[in-house]
């Protein structure tokens, strides 16, 4: 009968195996002990990440603004006068109410524009923003690729800091029987 004594390292776990011999489970985690192990490579993890980034644009505009003497009354009287004379061109009394609003409307619209044109105009310089997002990426170490050796066997694990030249193994004897 061989017997012998299996290291099981898994970097900073403790993997305690029960061993089924003779029909029953045994359990070896009084044989763990802890030891060193030189680190022989290290490559980080990268994972890239999307994020939105608000950014804000603006530029600078002339606007031409219109200033009028704020009178009201020049549109009141250009209604009134272009009421009176749809009013007049009107054969009957429908006729006469439907050119009626047409002439207010007609003579409103030509009393602004009058007015318009005796107002003066000046260009006022306007700040115009925007903003959009965009789409930024970036990349991010999420864990370290470990490959180290013990006792002249190489093993790998996955840690979630970068690791010095060694690190702190668990190391489980067993016996084992063919």
């Amino acid at each position: 009968m061989k017997t012998f004594a299996p290291i099981i390292l898994t970097g900073l776990y403790l993997v305690s195996i029960p061993v089924i011999a003779g029909g029953y489970a045994k359990n070896y985690s009084d044989s763990e002990f802890y030891d060193y192990a030189r680190v022989t490579n290290v490559e980080p993890i990268l994972e890239t990440f999307s994020y939105h980034e608000p950014q804000r644009e603006c530029h600078y505009e002339n606007r031409v603004v219109h200033k009028g003497n704020g009178s009201k009354t020049p549109i009141i009287l250009g209604s009134l006068i272009g009421g009176a004379i749809g009013n007049e061109l009107g054969h009957n009394k429908s006729n006469k109410r439907v050119g009626a609003v047409a002439g207010a409307i007609l003579g409103g619209s030509i009393a602004r524009d009058i007015s318009r044109s005796n107002g003066s105009y000046s260009t006022r310089r306007e700040r115009i923003c925007t903003t959009t997002e965009q789409v930024r990426y970036k990349e991010e170490i999420t864990g370290y690729n470990v490959d180290y050796k013990y006792r002249g066997r190489t093993y790998s694990t996955i840690m979630s800091n970068r690791p010095d030249s060694r690190i702190k193994v668990a190391v489980s004897v067993q016996t084992a029987e063919d």
